[in-house]
């Protein structure tokens, strides 16, 4: 048997526009876009986004999905992304226009330093940095 390696994970998420989408991640949050395929209507059918390695696919939704822009709720799915400098990066979004930070810099009892925004769809994205030891809460225990 031949030794297995580590793949990346690529999370697929549906949503209704994948051309909005897309702007929000690429123009407001400043990641790079690295493919897509545009469909018969001049829209995007998906597209592959960028931050500091980490990727994220987004998919035209075939009908309506619950991950539309009228769903102003929180989605279920929330999504944790490592970036280079979160400090940085945090200063960079918390002052630009169209982004909602829905949880402000700070470190988790993990040990990350982590804040969150959400997208237009209602999707929560946690961006973080490693940080220090873990310190669980007082009668938690880490396996």
């Amino acid at each position: 048997m031949s030794k297995s390696t580590s793949k990346t994970v690529v999370p697929i998420i549906a949503v209704e526009s994948v051309d909005e989408i897309r702007s929000f991640y690429v123009e407001t949050l400043g990641f790079d876009h690295m493919r897509g395929v545009v469909g018969k209507d001049g829209q995007f059918d998906f597209c592959t986004v960028a931050k500091d390695g980490a990727r994220i696919m987004f998919a035209r939704a075939p009908g309506k999905s619950t991950g539309t822009k009228s769903a102003a709720a929180k989605q279920p799915v929330g999504i944790y992304l490592e970036v280079a400098d979160v400090e940085r990066y945090f200063g960079q979004l918390s002052k630009k226009k169209g982004v909602k930070v829905t949880d402000q810099l700070a470190t988790q009892w993990w040990g990350d330093r982590t804040f969150k925004v959400m997208d237009p769809y209602g999707y929560e994205i946690w961006f973080y940095q490693t940080g220090g030891e873990p310190k669980p809460p007082e009668g938690a225990k880490i396996v």
